[in-house]
């Protein structure tokens, strides 16, 4: 049977549906947030609408009673709920914090903003979170935090937890793939939920995400330090123009609300504010979480079985005592046993299957190959231009640097999107045919 990719007929013609997660009772809170006419009810002032309006404060009321968080302050992205963090620890320009080189940008550069360094720990061949040992042997005397990812939607090698309280770091949970993913704590019997295991915690509410309000994001508040209504404070101050608000304390203020010696602290502030909007369509998303997960749950197994027969393709799996939320489903691709064919090559032509690469943004092809270039390959570290970077001490960003994440990117695993579809009967069929057709006609790739 001649391969689409060789100009043979391909397997589907028809666009796969999308994923849509909102629905009339989002549009009805939206509406009811227009028609009153306040969109966004902050002001950078220390008055009670420096909070924020009703539907943004009953967001992070709902939010933090739905994951168990002490506290959590609403944001407009996960990558400003970074920044925030980062400023809200207390980092400064020369500070180190250990980062994963495989995950969105922001993972990474976060710190940037504040003037600390990145330092690229490596991660796990099995899940892709970082790796323990690697971490712990990137700790020096300068080193201030450790941002873990929850990649791909389980929670990242809790013992991580007992290293940074170990050496006294700050732990910042991105948690933006993974919400409503658990870690079952064998010591104490007890579950918590992804976004609790660290300091803080930050989320993501972008499109495509499990929920969304198109942009979005949060910060949770623990109190693994016993600083939780002070750390509450600092990300709200750096989320609403923190150098405004604090000017207009007044010295009670200042006595009962603010510890007077930390307003030095970074205390420049942003406006990286949530909408009322945004809020309003989150406190109706949040209702649906546990059945969008559970239906990415289920498709995950069923395309795991329909795949079970091409012995090259082998399905990652969840680590110990952890659920997984499954943003990304992942494969293991193995090129000796695909009679040498490399996995893009191998990819490339099961895209050509499914209606070819040219949609694979919109709603064609969403597989993809190694995940992402390690960060530290960026540009950006290469040419160690930033100002963070510039009067740091010699950082080693080359190739090389994180040897596990390299292969994972260069050959080993790809990743998928389907699962987080709407998909019936007939669109797992053909996803399986297109595999099964290129796996059974490899001849034709070489």
């Amino acid at each position: 049977m001649k391969l689409a990719i060789n100009g043979g007929e391909p397997v589907r013609k028809r666009l796969f549906p999308a994923q849509n997660t909102t629905g009339l009772e989002e549009a009805v809170a939206a509406s009811r947030v227009i028609n009153s006419g306040v969109l966004s009810y902050y002001r950078g002032s220390w008055i009670p609408s420096f909070y924020g309006g009703k539907e943004v404060i009953t967001f992070e009321r709902n939010w933090s009673r739905e994951f168990c968080f002490i506290e959590t302050v609403a944001v407009n992205s996960c990558t400003s709920a970074l920044q925030i963090a980062c400023g809200a620890i207390g980092l400064k320009p020369g500070d180190e914090v250990i980062v994963t080189p495989w995950s969105m940008s922001c993972s990474a550069t976060a710190p940037m903003v504040w003037g600390a360094i990145p330092i690229f720990a490596d991660i796990e061949l099995d899940h892709f979170c970082l790796n323990i040992d690697s971490i712990e042997s990137k700790i020096t005397s300068k080193t201030k935090a450790i941002i873990v990812v929850d990649l791909f939607g389980q929670p990242f090698n809790p013992k991580i937890i007992e290293l940074a309280e170990k050496h006294g770091l700050w732990l910042i949970e991105d948690a933006a793939q993974a919400p409503g993913a658990t870690w079952m704590n064998v010591k104490d019997g007890l579950t918590y939920y992804t976004g609790s295991l660290g300091d803080l915690g930050c989320f993501s509410f972008t499109q495509g995400k499990h929920l969304t309000a198109g942009e979005g994001g949060a910060i949770s508040i623990n109190n693994r330090k016993g600083k939780s209504i002070e750390m509450t404070l600092r990300n709200q101050l750096i989320r609403n123009h923190a150098e405004a608000v604090i000017s207009s304390f007044s010295k009670e203020d200042i006595n009962v609300y603010f510890p007077p010696e930390l307003i030095e602290e970074n205390m420049l502030g942003f406006n990286m504010r949530m909408t009322e909007v945004q809020a309003a369509i989150l406190n109706e998303q949040m209702k649906k979480l546990n059945l969008y997960i559970q239906m990415r749950i289920d498709n995950v197994e069923k395309i795991n079985k329909l795949l079970s027969g091409i012995p090259g393709i082998v399905p990652t799996r969840t680590r110990d005592y952890c659920t997984h939320s499954y943003y990304v489903q992942s494969f293991f691709y193995h090129q000796d046993t695909m009679q040498g064919i490399h996995r893009d090559k191998f990819l490339e032509a099961v895209r050509a299957e499914l209606m070819g690469e040219e949609r694979r943004v919109d709603r064609g092809v969403p597989i993809g190959g190694g995940y992402i270039k390690p960060l530290y390959l960026m540009p950006l570290f290469q040419r160690g231009q930033h100002w963070s970077l510039k009067n740091a001490n010699p950082i080693n960003y080359e190739s090389g640097t994180c040897p596990v994440a390299e292969k994972l990117w260069k050959d080993t695993l790809f990743t998928s999107m389907y699962h987080g579809l709407p998909l019936i009967e007939e669109d797992f069929q053909d996803l399986s045919n297109a595999f099964y057709k290129v796996a059974e006609n490899l001849e034709e790739i070489k």
